[in-house]
């Protein structure tokens, strides 16, 4: 029996989990963290910690592992393809080119090299060194640790004294010290996903990405399509497949996240790896194929020209929806509005009755996901997205 090493196991890898278990794989969940959801679906759990790659390698040769899954976290997938470079495994880009996609500083450093469109940015590995230019900069300026996903050390700041803290909190924040300082754009967020096979892309898909009371973090991913991604479809897949001749990239999924402003797609961060919030069986209602399927597929080398094939747009619009709280306490229940049940298709709550919540701006206490037959049950269902649901604090 073939065997796959999963480089972590949360709730977002049990669907991944369950597509490796259709091709009659042996799966090893890892991981620092024993309680993780999804070490239960798999066959065998091996705890070691995915952002030391070394201990990883020397995991995957011990348990004679035939692939290597990414999972659904930048670090994850960034050990991942360091495993199967140094391993020989198929389905990965190689090491330096999944750094360019999971780390914010690498990714820049392309955009800048192809002349993209992206918001202008500086990088920086000393402290100092970031004050001083944040000092000088024209605000609003946003400061980011190049290595952390989920908005965590992200501060827009909006003068030279908010920029300082700013830059002190990326610095703690990131794991390698890295940081990434840009100009602060007004616009839209939007989401692009698309598959791409021998460096064309061969489908793409799009979605409107909404925060809540954390701006850096996406609370909503709804699609398709994208508000105006007509005017930018042609742009952002010449961009893409300027990339993939650049760098040589492995066949597979790319995200982009960009902001709409002034009728021009900014590219704001990237990724080769599974989404999260179950974000992938949206799309896969909305194109009639089952993306976790493909994305194992994938990872493990096969050919998925049969898959590919069937992608159609099934005229649906869907997406995922956060539930958080709008303060910090103890959780009693969540209510949803009656009026906008049925267009839930499923649900999900990440905690129990009486957990405490310490940081209502990152903790999600669980999901929702939901589809619609049209744009205008979309707009309405958006337009009253603050009153979804209701959620009850003691």
């Amino acid at each position: 029996m073939k065997r796959m090493l999963f480089t972590n196991g949360t709730y977002n890898d049990i669907p991944l989990i369950e597509s490796a278990h259709k091709l009659g794989l042996y799966v090893i969940t890892s991981g620092n963290n024993p309680e993780g959801e999804a070490h239960k679906y798999g066959d065998e759990y091996c705890c070691c910690d995915f952002t030391d790659k070394e201990a990883m390698l020397e995991l995957a040769k011990e348990k004679h592992i035939d692939f290597v899954c990414s999972c659904g976290n930048d670090l994850t997938a960034i050990t991942a393809a360091y495993i199967a470079e140094k391993a020989g495994l198929p389905g990965h880009d190689s090491y330096a080119v999944s750094r360019v996609f999971h780390e914010k500083d690498g990714f820049k450093k392309i955009v800048n090299k192809l002349k993209l469109t992206s918001p202008n940015s500086a990088l920086f590995t000393n402290e100092e060194a970031a004050i001083s230019y944040i000092r000088e900069a024209r605000f609003p300026q946003i400061v980011k640790p190049v290595d952390l996903g989920g908005g965590k050390g992200i501060s827009v700041a909006h003068s030279s004294e908010e920029g300082i803290a700013a830059v002190k909190i990326a610095f703690e924040k990131s794991k390698n010290k890295h940081i990434v300082i840009e100009d602060y754009i007004e616009g839209t967020q939007h989401g692009f996903v698309c598959y791409i096979k021998d460096k064309k892309v061969i489908f793409d898909y799009s979605t409107n990405d909404y925060s809540y009371l954390n701006p850096f973090m996406v609370w909503i991913g709804s699609g398709y399509p994208a508000d105006k991604y007509e005017s930018v479809k042609d742009q952002i897949i010449s961009d893409v497949e300027k990339m993939a001749c650049e760098l040589g990239m492995a066949d597979g999924f790319l995200t982009i996240q960009y902001m709409m402003h002034n009728g021009k797609a900014y590219y704001l961060e990237t990724m080769r790896r599974c989404l999260g919030n179950f974000h992938f069986k949206c799309i896969s209602r909305d194109i009639g194929i089952n993306l976790y399927d493909l994305f194992i597929r994938t990872e493990c080398g096969m050919d998925c020209s049969d898959l590919l094939n069937q992608v159609h747009e099934t005229g649906l619009k869907s997406g995922f929806m956060g539930i958080y709280a709008d303060k910090n306490g103890i959780f009693e229940s969540v209510e949803f509005d009656k009026a906008f049940e049925n267009h839930i298709y499923d649900r999900m709550m990440l905690c129990e009755k009486s957990y405490k919540i310490d940081n209502y701006l990152e903790d999600k206490l669980g999901m929702v996901w939901f589809s619609f037959n049209n744009e205008k049950e979309r707009k309405q269902f958006i337009d009253n997205r603050n009153k979804v649901f209701l959620v009850n604090l003691s």
